[in-house]
This record gives C-alpha cells, structure tokens and sequence, in this order.
C-alpha cells in the first residue's frame, strides 16, 4: 500500500511538472497550427515561385494535401503555412491517441506528417520545421489570414528585391518596397502569389476576393505532380 503512494505521488509530481509547459487548447475554437521551416536563408532556398518540385511548388502541394484530408484552410508563402482547423474537436481527436488537447502532443505528431509529405516531394536537402498551434476566436478566423497575407507580402517582396540586387530589401517599407518592385520587367512574375496562396479543402481561393468576404476557387493546380499517392501516404498517418 505504501510503495503504491509513492509511486501515485511520483506520477502527479512528474506528470504535473510535464503538463506545466504543455498547455491546453480549445476543441470549441479554430485552432492554428503555424510550420516554418528552420534555416532557410542559411539555405539559399528559392523561396520564389520555382520549377515542379521546387521549395514552392512543395509547399503548395502539401497545402493543397492537408487542406483535403482535415477540411481546412492554409495559407502560405516563403517559408512558412498556417493551417486553420475550424473543427478543432475531429481534428485533435483523428491525430491523437491520447485525445488531449495539449499544444505538446498536436504539435509533435502533425510536424512529422508534414515533414514526411514534404520532404517526399521536395528534391532539395531535407526540410525540418518548427511547429507552434494555439487558438483563435472564430470571427479572427479572416483577420489572421489577413495578418499573414500581409507578412509574406513583406517577405516576397522583400526576397525579390534582393535577388534584384538591391540591399538590405528587408529594411525598407513596404509601400516603397512595392513601388520599386514595380519597376522591373519580371515584377509580374510573382502577383499572382505575392499576398500568399490560399487553400481550402484542397481547392486554391482566390485571397482578394476571400478577404471581401467571397469564395472564389481558381483553377486546379496542374503543373506539378504529386509522386507520392495520397492513398499510399494516408497508410502512415
């Protein structure tokens, strides 16, 4: 009896400690599930709109992939994709054994789903990603695509600039950021993805008009082709 105190008392004690830096999210809130991938300007990655396979084309297939399986949407653009999960309550429920709602536990086990479909596209060196996921109320839902249209407007701009030769692009405003890319013959090349790309149930929205409050679907994504059957790859998760 006194040996299964102990142990009861070592189990609250660590496992307390354990979920003292995992905190709990909402099942009844939107749940945003933030991948950035570690090292890419160290890279060299072309994080601009690239060749089938290429870190862009990657990133979009993978969003056009998950979007489908968890009917959600994301967002994505140089380095980075935001996955938002309305139905928050299937989704933990469908990746997690446990069926908790700790940050911890969602976190590790879609980093590595998201990893594995990268990197089983992508023809450059392995990708690793950081992984954050939290909450938003649900009326946010548009405002936060809102806020991450506008960062990776920053950020392309930003890289397009530098690949024109002019320094430090990522200091300079981005009105004038804008007006200077303006200038170059190639500008056009990136406006049709410089806010983002915008996913949903694995069909790409139009984002201007998403943010007016439309659903607009564009064409199906047809210049590249998943190698990777999405029957097959369903089989690991």
């Amino acid at each position: 009896m006194e040996e299964k105190m102990l142990d009861k008392k070592w189990f609250n004690y660590f496992s307390n400690m354990r979920n003292k830096y995992n905190m709990r999210v909402s099942a009844s809130k939107p749940l945003v599930i933030f991948m950035d991938a570690k090292d890419s300007s160290k890279n060299n990655r072309e994080l601009l709109k690239g060749g089938k396979n290429s870190f862009f084309d990657s990133m979009e297939l993978a969003s056009q992939y998950f979007t489908k399986k968890y009917n959600c949407l994301s967002i994505c653009g140089t380095d980075e994709i935001s996955f938002i999960i309305e139905d928050s309550n299937t989704f933990i429920d469908s990746i997690n054994n446990e069926k908790n709602f700790r940050t911890h536990d969602i976190t590790s086990i879609f980093s590595q789903y998201f990893f594995e479909y990268f990197n089983s596209i992508y023809e450059g060196e392995t990708v690793y990603w950081h992984c954050k996921c939290f909450n938003i109320a649900k009326e946010k839902v548009q405002s936060y695509i809102k806020f991450k249209s506008r960062g990776i407007l920053k950020g392309i701009t930003a890289i397009f600039l530098k690949q024109n030769g002019v320094k430090n692009s990522y200091g300079i405003k981005l009105d004038e950021k804008l007006e200077m890319c303006k200038q170059y013959k190639t500008y056009p090349q990136i406006e049709d993805y410089k806010d983002g790309i915008l996913y949903y149930n694995g069909n790409r929205l139009d984002l201007v008009e998403y943010l007016k409050g439309n659903i607009i679907i564009l064409d199906k994504k047809s210049d590249s082709v998943d190698p990777f059957d999405l029957l097959e790859f369903d089989k690991l998760l």
